[in-house]
This record gives structure tokens, C-alpha cells and sequence, in this order.
């Protein structure tokens, strides 16, 4: 329920009109509503233009350049503003084009307020809202003049009675229709000078589609180094555990635990590293700014990736077949991937059977593998994975234009193959 009270301040009367705005709602009161500010906001759009020529012709006296530029500011602020009234009182949604002050830096500013194609379709908007408020002016004028005339001085009697009344109702009738036209053909042409231009719609749908393939990348590189951060440290947990605690008769083994607490140390700041990323690359984003590049994983950090895995436990081994120096670091860093989410799963659903992770290069193409023996015991399953992970890199061999496959093999084990191709990688 809005106050009663009269506003103080600049704010809060803007607050109690915007209410005033809101409560009206699109329908026969918004449009009526947007009428009647046809005048006085054809008034503002004239006193503008005037205000636009005059600066152009300052320009002789030195300032003309300054006033330019305030009033196209002012022009695009006002713009925003009739932006928000459509849309409030006509219900007509007015996609917001290029934000001025958004832009860094105050040179590149003005520099796009002079440029924009939204500035000067908001001086050809408020052009046409001159238009309107002077034929608004018109309509009510002769509107009234009819009714007047027919009120006050037609011959009225007992035979032109009905016929004036009729005539009367017709031009109120008609004075109203011709307001709604002005009001439509004003919600039909806002959404083009107001609004953002098919090239800018356009341009931010694509810039949307690739904010959220990075997106959904980044959460997939999330998911893949996480989860293999935790599953190795829970690994290598288990195994310091069982060296600190050996059944009766074993030697304990301090070295060995003291190996795996290191590498959980390492996987644990690798994971923390990876998650910082993320969340820095995710603010930027959210500031409009361009992340900072990042190094991404490739066939050289295979080694380090499976070291930990031996030292915890895991009989892996690593075969590199052919030359892969050259191979785009977009495949090699799926590559990794590959590899990543292979032994992450072996050590999931198989423990610590004998495993081979193989990387050959026939051509231009890239094969990975992945292939472990049958599971020694289910006692030394870690933990379930959370489904995705192979979904997942599915998606994004398909989208290099490989295949990936998942399957068991005849002696009771299981093997993870992608198959990428080299040519127009990136």
C-alpha cells in the first residue's frame, strides 16, 4: 500500500511515481496513462533536440563538443527512462542495447556514445516522440472542438437531438481510437529505437552460448580434477593407514605413509589450485572482464598424475607410442582428461588391479586407452564416482570430432578408449 505522505526528497518522489506506474499495469490505464504523458514527455524530446542543435552550433564558440556529448547523455539516460515506462504501462519488453557506462575506461566512453548505433536511435526515437505529442495535441484539440461545438453550438430541439448526441459519442469514440493508434504505433516502434538492434541481439545470444560452453567446461574440469584429487588421497589414506596399522607380525612402514601423506598434501593443493581457478575465471566473468589464461593439463603431466597413483598403490603403467610433441594442446589436454577420469574410475569400481594407460599417435590421429585387469578385491574399492564423468568427456569427443568408448574387456577387466583426430584441432 504506497504512503500517504508527501516525499522529501528527489528519490523517494521517483520511488512513489514508479509505484504509481507499477499499480497502473498494462491495459486500458497504462495506455491511458502513456497518453497523457505524450505531451509533456514531446515537450522534453523537443526541448532536447533544440538543445542538441544549439551544441552544434556552440561548436564555434569552443564548448559546442562538451554540450554535444552531455546532451547525447542525456538523451540515452532519458531513453532508458522510456524504456521503463513502456514497459511498465504497455507491457512491451524492450531488450537493453549496449550500457555506455559500462565500458572502461572514459575516453572509450565517449568514444562509444558517439559511435553507438543506440545513441542516434534514441535521438531518432525522441524525434518521433515529438511527433506523437504534437499529434496527441491535435487529436484533443479537435476532439474537444467537435465536442464543443456540438455541445454548446449546434441548434439543439426535439428533431437534432438524438442525431447530436449521436454525433457527440462518435467523436469521443473516434478522438479515444485515434489515441490508441498513437499508443500502439508507439509500443510497435519503442522495441527499435529503444532497444538493442537485431545485430546486438544476435551478437549477445552467441556471447551467452559461449559463456556457458566455458561454463559447463569448466565445470567438467572441476568434476575431473576433484574427483581424482579425492579418490588418489583416499587411496593413499588407506594405504598409510594399513602400513601404520599392519596386521600382527608386519613391520610398520613410517616411510611409506610419510610418501602418501605427501602426495595427499599435493592432491589436496592441486584440487584447491584448480578450485581457485574456477572461481576467479567465474568472478571475472560476472565483471565483464576477460578471465586471465590459464595453463591447461597435457601429455607431459601424465607422469606426475600417475606417480601418486603407484606410490598409493595402483600397479599403473604409462606407454607413449609415436611422436606426440606436436599434437594440439586442445587433444592433448583432452588426452589428460581421458586418462584422468580413466584411473579415477578403475580406482572407484576395480581398486588397485593392474592398469596400462596408453597414448599412440597412427596418422593423425590420437588413441588413448585406458585398461585395467580384473578387480584383485572389493574390498579396496574407494567409493562410487557420480556418473558424469564419462557423459562428460563423451560430449567433448564428440565435439573434437573423436569417439569415446567404455566397455569390458574379455579377461573380466575394463577399457576406456577415445579415439581424436589431429586434423583442424585446435
Amino acid at each position: 500500500m504506497p504512503s500517504t505522505t508527501f516525499p522529501h526528497s528527489g528519490p523517494e518522489l521517483a520511488t512513489r511515481v514508479r509505484e504509481l506506474l507499477i499499480a497502473a499495469r498494462p491495459g486500458w490505464p497504462g495506455r491511458a496513462i502513456y497518453a497523457l504523458a505524450s505531451v509533456p514527455v514531446g515537450v522534453l524530446s523537443l526541448a532536447l533536440y533544440f538543445a542538441l542543435f544549439g551544441s552544434v552550433f556552440a561548436v564555434i564558440y569552443g564548448v559546442g563538443l562538451l554540450l554535444i556529448l552531455l546532451v547525447l547523455a542525456m538523451i540515452r539516460g532519458f531513453a532508458g527512462v522510456e524504456r521503463q515506462l513502456a514497459g511498465i504501462l504497455l507491457g512491451v519488453d524492450i531488450p537493453v542495447g549496449e550500457r555506455i557506462r559500462h565500458q572502461p575506461g572514459v575516453i572509450r566512453r565517449v568514444r562509444r556514445l558517439v559511435q553507438s548505433a543506440g545513441t542516434w536511435r534514441a535521438v531518432g526515437w525522441f524525434g518521433a516522440r515529438v511527433l506523437m505529442g504534437a499529434a496527441t495535441v491535435t487529436t484533443w484539440f479537435f476532439g474537444a472542438l467537435g465536442f464543443a461545438y456540438l455541445g454548446w453550438g449546434a441548434d439543439w430541439n426535439a428533431l437534432t437531438a438524438l442525431p447530436l448526441l449521436a454525433l457527440m459519442v462518435g467523436d469521443v469514440v473516434l478522438t479515444l481510437v485515434v489515441l490508441e493508434l498513437l499508443v500502439r504505433l508507439a509500443a510497435s516502434v519503442a522495441p527499435r529505437l529503444l532497444g538493442a538492434s537485431p545485430e546486438q541481439q544476435i551478437a549477445a545470444l552467441q556471447h551467452s552460448g559461449r559463456r556457458l560452453a566455458d561454463r559447463n567446461r569448466l565445470a567438467r574440469d572441476l568434476h575431473d580434477t576433484i574427483g581424482h584429487a579425492l579418490t588418489a588421497s583416499l587411496l593413499q589414506a588407506t594405504a598409510a593407514r594399513r602400513t601404520l596399522t599392519p596386521p600382527e607380525g608386519t613391520p610398520l612402514q613410517p616411510d611409506f605413509a610419510r610418501q602418501a601423506l605427501q602426495h595427499i598434501e599435493t592432491n589436496t593443493r592441486t584440487a584447491l589450485a584448480e578450485l581457485d581457478r574456477v572461481l576467479t575465471v567465474l568472478r571475472a566473468e560476472d565483471d565483464g572482464r576477460d578471465p586471465a589464461p590459464f595453463a591447461a593439463p597435457s601429455l607431459a603431466d601424465l607422469e606426475e598424475l600417475l606417480s601418486g597413483l603407484r606410490d598409493g598403490g595402483l600397479p599403473v603403467a604409462l606407454v607413449l607410442d609415436g611422436d606426440v610433441d606436436d599434437v594440439p594442446l586442445g587433444v592433448q589436454e583432452l588426452a589428460y582428461r581421458v586418462v584422468q577420469e580413466g584411473t579415477t574410475n578403475v580406482l572407484r569400481h576395480a581398486g588397485t588391479p593392474l592398469t596400462v594407460a596408453q597414448v599412440a599417435r597412427s596418422g593423425d590421429t590420437l588413441v588413448v586407452r585406458v585398461c585395467n585387469e580384473r578387480a584383485s578385491s572389493l574390498e579396496s574399492r574407494p567409493g562410487p564416482g557420480g556418473g558424469r564423468g564419462l557423459a562428460g568427456l563423451r560430449e567433448r569427443a564428440a565435439a573434437a570430432g573423436g569417439t569415446l568408448s567404455a566397455e569390458p574387456t574379455p579377461s573380466g577387466g575394463f577399457e576406456l578408449c577415445a579415439t581424436l583426430p589431429l586434423a583442424g584441432a585446435a
